[in-house]
């Protein structure tokens, strides 16, 4: 028999469904479940949450699990049992934690210790019930759901910027955040691109009615998004019934127009559907092609990145010119919410090209007499996997060494930090070549490894030298696999100079 005078101190759970449901709701269950501690004189600690009862990854009924397996609790006081979770999987969790801790459950008509088996048995039922339950109300919900969407109503959740939603005719209408979006598409429709409205829009201290800035990303939601000419569709997504993401909630994926609800004027539009269908071809036009892809991939496609503010180039062909590194367009925010542009210039490319290929070149000789060493120091008519492997772990040792040697001559001022920096990169980018054919000896041949060398070394050349028949693409594949970035400044005015560093991968 339970005995509630052995009840001291417990754990009060509330929770609603739902957040369009009110606040009332919850306070109400609180309001019930404290007075029912006072008057049995039980010190109380309260849980509330807004969630779904199939969910049981839920902040507040977490923290409140554990500290139940910390024996905090003689009991957990809550309107129904249901409260807890109406997925059996999810209740069965639970109930099992609070039988093992000797933890009963007290609701408003029955207290419950699922320790005995009358209990546990009542428990079971109850929970294949709720859940049963659960199920024909979200069944009625989305019936009634569709039914509300083909009547125009407004069923898509969060409100849109520039409409507020009438509780009464459930139907949205315009507030004072609709100018706004009048403009954003005015300026689209006038040339602008999403990030030219960003940039007005941040000069002008336009802010969305949260307080946040209107970035590129939020403009593209905007002029994306039918319910601004006076469109509502309804079921544009599903949760799936079987795949997971990672953190166990259930993935969304996109259905089939034919299983949408579209209703067109189902309230007053912002803008016209002209205007709308105008914005849609551009975007449309504009998304054809990546911007690399229109101006042809560049051979140092994401390789270059600006020396003083880290910042990755692009590159842009202005009226059929010749093609150039764009010039850096980080903003440097001052305290005071002012900012400055960084000061790093762009630059023709082919100048860009010749400072480029006259540092490359070094290290592409430094390659070529590391294959020479290689080949000189292994006995082309007679391999051994297990020599080969003794030679590459004595240049990776030789390597080392040599690195140390850079360090103390660094230390004993005889290299400048930028020389020893540029020495160490190309040392641990050789032993990573090193490494790399020690790796594959298992599965390849010494004479495999040699050709994929000299290859490389051929390839490199050919570029050097301009000779090369390979795609832009195929250079850029091939330079991102051994360089990590290149540093690039020139600060000053059209006679200004480049500078160059650079990074090598290892």
């Amino acid at each position: 028999m339970i005995r509630l005078s052995r009840i001291k101190k417990v754990a009060v759970y509330s929770r609603k469904s739902r957040p369009d449901e009110t606040d009332e709701m919850l306070q109400r269950q609180l309001s019930i479940l404290i007075e029912m501690c006072v008057k049995n004189d039980w010190t109380f600690e309260v849980f509330s949450e807004v969630g779904s009862s199939q969910d049981i990854n839920r902040p507040e009924l977490n923290k409140m699990l554990a500290k139940v397996q910390t024996y905090e609790y003689d009991a957990i006081v809550i309107t129904d049992q249901d409260r807890l979770s109406r997925n059996t999987g999810g209740f069965g969790q639970i109930k099992e934690i609070l039988t093992n801790y000797g933890v009963q459950v007290v609701t408003i008509s029955k207290v419950y210790d699922y320790s005995t088996q009358e209990d546990d048995m009542m428990s079971d039922m109850m929970s294949v019930v709720a859940k049963q339950e659960y199920l024909n109300i979200k069944k009625r919900l989305v019936r009634g759901k569709r039914q509300s969407a083909k009547e125009g109503n407004w069923v898509g959740g969060k409100t849109p910027v520039g409409y507020n939603y009438d509780h009464k005719s459930k139907k949205l209408q315009l507030n004072e955040h609709a100018p706004i979006i009048q403009r954003i598409f005015a300026l689209y429709l006038s040339g602008n691109t999403s990030t030219d409205i960003e940039r007005i829009f941040e000069l002008e201290v336009v802010l969305t009615p949260s307080g946040s800035s209107w970035n590129k990303a939020r403009i593209s939601v905007v002029l994306a998004n039918p319910v601004y000419k006076g469109t509502v569709i309804f079921g544009k997504t599903k949760v799936s019934k079987t795949s997971k993401k990672p953190s166990g909630a259930p993935r969304q994926f996109k259905t089939e127009a034919t299983e949408q609800i579209v209703i067109e004027n189902a309230h007053e539009p912002i803008v016209s559907v002209e205007d709308w269908e105008t914005a849609r071809d551009i975007r449309e036009s504009r998304l054809t092609k990546a911007p690399s892809s229109r101006i042809g991939k560049v051979n140092f496609t994401g390789l270059i990145k600006c020396a003083l503010c880290n910042r990755t180039h692009s590159f842009q062909r202005r009226k059929g010119q010749e093609l150039r590194i764009t010039s850096c367009q980080t903003r440097i925010y001052a305290n005071d919410g002012t900012y400055t542009v960084c000061a790093n210039k762009g630059v023709k490319l082919e100048l860009f090209e010749k400072v480029f290929y006259s540092s490359f070149s070094q290290y592409v000789d430094k390659l070529e007499q590391y294959l020479e060493d290689i080949k000189a120091n292994m006995k082309m008519d007679d391999f051994n996997p297990a020599d080969e492997k003794a030679i590459l772990t004595s240049a990776i040792k030789r390597i080392d060494q040599h690195i140390k040697k850079v360090q103390q001559g660094f230390l004993a001022e005889v290299y400048t930090e930028d020389e020893a920096q540029k020495e160490i990169k190309q040392l641990k980018a050789h032993r990573q070549l090193s490494e790399t054919q020690l790796e594959r000896l298992d599965t390849v041949s010494k004479d495999d490894q040699i050709d994929k060398l000299q290859n490389t070394l051929n390839r490199l050349k050919e570029i050097l030298t301009g000779t090369t028949k390979m795609e832009t693409k195929e250079i850029n594949h091939l330079l991102t696999s051994l360089i990590d970035h290149v540093e690039y400044k020139r600060i000053g005015d059209h006679k200004a100079g480049i500078k160059i560093k650079i990074h090598y991968k290892g």
